[in-house]
């Protein structure tokens, strides 16, 4: 509900100059216009869905939805009641959690520290146990915000106990709310800063603007005059050398109309409007801009438009640009090719992608300090050879560096390319890295018209690959017909949707019976197939991005996500499943292998999860148990005691395993397909599974025939005495949930035959 009061009205409620495009005034003659600001505080803090602003007495000046919060009213009470008594007190606001959503108030105090008024903000529900930010951090943010509301406040205040009133600083912040909603790069192929600096240089009507950030090796030019080479030379140096260090020791901004150049004497012609951009109090760089002495002088209002560009400048800045490099980052890539593609599509253009070799040694052997200062000197290379114009470049990775050619070829491209590698490297090194030398492999490709960037970034990254596979520091270019590059291209391609399978939860469980071969009364069994659906929605066999996953060592984390999910699907009908004596077997890799309490964290999962342990079996790979026979034995032996059964997958093919199959607690022994496939042609793979089922006889275990693929085979198998089949000709792979969903239809009347008998028994006697 608004509140409005009977008091007399205070500084704020002349009659406002200009509408409100955002949110409702309370009360209506107010004349602070609250809605730019909020909307700027929406653009650095968007998870806000409500803003308000309180009168020093506590009445509500103005919200976004125009209703005042009955639950923040107490916090600002407090907050507004221990300002006033204790004024000396630095109460700056607070959060508090109303519900899920977090609200957070703003104390404002003018220079003197009299009370302003209090900025109320309630953000969103916090959702799937997100972090919600300490009320430092999004004080951090806002910032620069909070501290022109608190300028402007105490500036209308006394522009109305005067009577005056200047209607141009309304005019400026409208032009601020209009040019700092530009989210997308400009038509010319501007990164977000430039297009903000060429706004102010233009609204401004200053000859040069100059964005300055030492930290990022960043810098923009908005030119508007004809500057020569060096006078353009001489500003920079000034803002460079100069100029950046007086706004560390100020902090404020400066306005100067005479600059002594203090090595002749004479005079700089040039007027100057030099704001600092302070990020956490500290100066990390400047906005300057530039009048000919000839030309008019800054003023307040070019002072105050450059100051309130500052927040969004650095904004820019950390969402766009690497913090090490300065170059784009590869969100801000993406964006900016995508841009210009759009614009023309005919384009002909190039990608080159290099890899920065043995970059983890520098950090092994110097440090991290050491690994980032070559990054920023390879960078330094990178964007020092020169660019067709509207080119676009980054630091997509770690060590990895794109570069989005426009209007060249790939001979061209690859020039480009052989002269950045030069220059990387003839970098001299500090006498402290002695022997360190760098280098840089490249993979370079076209962008055709009508190509996309995605397949264009994929085939110079693959050309990176082989080029360091061929030796490093060397250029390979893509060619459609390479076909070592274009496989290297498919494995990459797998690689990433491995990689957003993850992210995106792209698996999928199959499950594939395990059919008895002459025993029907043995318990069902499954193995757990995995699935990865790719961004077609096209599902790829796990023969296909399996070696991909081992090759980046990522069977692990594939072993645990099957794992997880198994036990989900299992947790909703493990009751129904204890009555069929159903068996589901899991694969586990060598790499899960490895881990010395993989026994310990399945049996916690079991637990949490209430799935019954004589469920699951275990499948290892032969190669696997003999390469790492002590953790084997001690794993299956950990397994074994939870009650879980295990089986030795592709048993055959290890030979020296033989020797330790009698310590293992194994339930099964699966026959490799090797000697499956082949059985009713060749008599040694037939002599070979009879020695494999002796073995299993003397050992009591149970044998599986993999890879089955045809009714001959499969009878030939049952009269050998093999205990299961599993293949194609037998049953195929099916999605789990639906084997779970016939397994409880299939339990439901042993679950109900019970109860039924028992009614009938009652009806009886």
């Amino acid at each position: 509900m608004t509140r409005t009061s009977e008091r007399p009205a205070p500084y704020w409620n002349a009659l406002s100059p200009i509408g409100d495009e955002m949110g409702k005034r309370v009360p209506s003659n107010q004349s602070f216009d609250f809605g730019p600001y909020a909307q700027i505080l929406r653009t650095l803090l968007p998870r806000a869905r409500v803003i308000y602003l309180y009168a020093p007495d506590g009445d509500l000046l103005w919200s976004s939805d125009g209703t005042d919060s009955t639950d923040l009213q107490p916090t600002i009470v407090d907050l507004l009641e221990s300002a006033k008594a204790n004024p000396a007190a630095e109460s700056a606001g607070g959060r508090q959690m109303l519900g899920d959503a977090p609200a957070y108030t703003f104390l404002l105090r003018d220079e003197l520290g009299a009370v302003l008024g209090v900025t109320g903000i309630l953000c969103r529900e916090a959702t799937g146990g997100s972090e919600v930010p300490a009320f430092e951090a999004v004080e951090r943010t806002l910032a620069p915000l909070l501290v022109l509301v608190r300028r402007d406040l105490g500036q209308q205040r006394v522009l109305v106990e005067t009577g005056r009133f200047n209607i141009a600083d309304t005019q400026e912040l409208q032009w601020l709310l209009d040019v700092t909603h530009v989210d997308a790069p400009d038509d010319g192929g501007g990164d977000g800063l430039q297009t903000l600096l060429d706004a102010f240089a233009t609204r401004s009507e200053c000859d040069l603007a100059l964005v300055h950030i030492p930290g990022r090796r960043l810098e923009r030019l908005s030119v508007r005059c004809q500057i020569s080479a060096e006078e353009l030379e001489t500003l920079r140096d000034v803002v460079g050398r100069h100029l950046h260090r007086v706004a560390q020791l100020q902090q404020r901004t400066l306005i100067v109309n005479k600059v002594r150049d203090s090595g002749v004497g004479g005079l700089v012609p040039f007027r100057i409007l030099c704001v600092p951009l302070i990020r956490r109090g500290q100066v990390v760089g400047v906005a300057v801009a530039f009048n000919r002495a000839a030309n008019r002088a800054f003023a307040n209002r070019e002072a105050r438009m450059l100051e309130r560009l500052g927040p969004r400048l650095l904004e820019i800045v950390d969402v766009r640009f690497d913090t090490t490099t300065g170059l784009l980052t590869r969100h801000a890539f993406d964006e900016q090719a995508a841009s210009l593609l759009a614009r023309n599509p005919q384009g002909t253009r190039a990608i080159v992608y290099a890899d920065v070799d043995q970059l983890h040694s520098v950090n092994d052997l110097f440090g991290f300090d050491a690994g980032d200062a070559v990054l920023q000197l390879i960078a330094d290379a990178w964007r020092g050879q020169g660019l067709p114009p509207a080119s676009v470049t980054a630091r997509i990775a770690g060590d990895r560096f794109v570069a989005l050619l426009e209007a060249t070829t790939l001979d061209a491209a690859r020039a480009w390319a052989e002269a950045t590698r030069l220059a990387i490297g003839a970098l001299v090194m500090p006498e402290r890295w002695t022997g360190l030398t760098l280098s840089a492999s490249f993979g370079v490709a076209t962008l055709a018209p009508g190509g996309t960037l995605e397949h264009a970034l994929a085939g110079a990254e693959s050309a990176c690959k082989f080029a360091k596979d061929q030796g490093r520091n060397r250029i390979e270019c893509f060619s459609m017909p390479d076909t070592r590059i274009a496989q290297q291209q498919s494995e990459l391609r797998l690689y990433r949707e491995l990689l957003e399978a993850f992210e995106k939860g792209r698996f999928r469980l199959y499950a594939q019976p395990l059919a008895p071969m002459w025993d029907p009364s043995r318990p069902v069994r499954y193995e757990i197939l995995i699935r990865l659906i790719d961004a077609r929605q096209q599902v790829i066999p796990a023969e296909h991005f399996l070696p991909i996953a081992a090759r980046h060592q990522l069977l692990g984390r594939i072993d645990r996500w099957v794992f997880g999910e198994l036990l989900t699907r299992l947790a909703g009908c493990g009751a129904s499943l204890a009555q069929t004596a159903a068996m589901f077997s899991v694969n586990l890799s060598a790499e899960s292998l490895q881990q010395p309490d993989l026994a310990l964290q399945i049996g916690n999962a079991l637990v949490a999860a209430r799935v019954s342990p004589t469920l699951i079996n275990f499948e290892i790979n032969e190669n696997a148990v003999v390469g790492r026979i002590a953790a084997a034995e001690r794993f299956l032996a950990q397994i074994s005691e939870l009650g879980c059964s295990a089986s030795i997958d592709d048993f055959g093919t290890g030979g020296s395993s033989l020797a330790y199959l009698k310590s293992l607690k194994v339930n099964t022994l699966k026959i490799d397909g090797l000697f499956i496939r082949d059985l009713l042609t060749n008599p040694r793979s037939e002599s070979m599974v009879r020695a494999i089922l002796q073995i299993a006889r003397q050992l009591e275990l149970d044998t599986v025939a993999e890879c089955v693929e045809s009714r001959e085979a499969a009878s030939h198998l049952a009269t050998l005495g093999v205990t299961y089949g599993q293949g194609n000709a037998l049953a195929e792979p099916r999605p789990l949930t639906e084997i779970l969903e016939e397994l409880v239809r299939k339990a439901a009347p042993l679950l109900t035959e019970p109860v039924a008998r028992a009614g009938l028994d009652e009806r009886v006697h």
